[in-house]
C-alpha cells in the first residue's frame, strides 16, 4: 500500500484487489469510473483503461461492452467501495491504478 490509511476494511479490500487478474483489475477500474454512485469523474483515465482492456482482452474487442453480471466478484468490490467516504475512495482508486501501472511495468521488464 502506497498511501497511509487506518481503515481496516479498505486495507482488506486492497489486499483482495491485489489477488485479481490483470484484466479483472482493469474491468474493476472501468466499473468504478463509470459508476454514478461512486462519483469519481475522470474521462481520461476511463478511456485509458478501456484502451488497455482492448489490447489485453480479445472478447472486449468484439463488443466493447462489459457484462458485469459475469463478474459478480467485481460488483461486490464496487459495492464495498460505495460504502467508503470520499478520502477512502480516492485512496482506493489511487492504489488500484498504481497496481495496474506496476503490473504493466513488470510485464515490460
Amino acid at each position: 500500500m502506497i498511501l497511509k490509511c487506518d481503515n481496516e476494511e479498505l486495507i482488506e479490500l486492497l489486499k483482495y484487489v491485489k489477488t485479481l487478474s490483470f484484466k479483472d483489475k482493469i474491468r474493476l477500474g472501468i466499473n468504478i469510473f463509470e459508476s454514478k454512485y461512486i462519483d469519481i469523474n475522470n474521462d481520461k483515465a476511463l478511456n485509458l483503461l478501456k484502451k488497455l482492456l482492448a489490447t489485453s482482452d480479445t472478447e472486449y474487442n468484439k463488443t466493447e461492452f462489459i457484462n458485469f453480471l459475469e463478474y459478480k466478484h467485481l460488483l461486490l468490490i464496487s459495492a464495498q467501495v460505495m460504502e467508503l467516504n470520499k478520502k477512502e475512495k480516492d485512496i482506493f482508486i489511487f492504489e488500484l491504478l498504481f497496481n495496474i501501472y506496476s503490473t504493466i511495468i513488470k510485464k515490460q521488464n
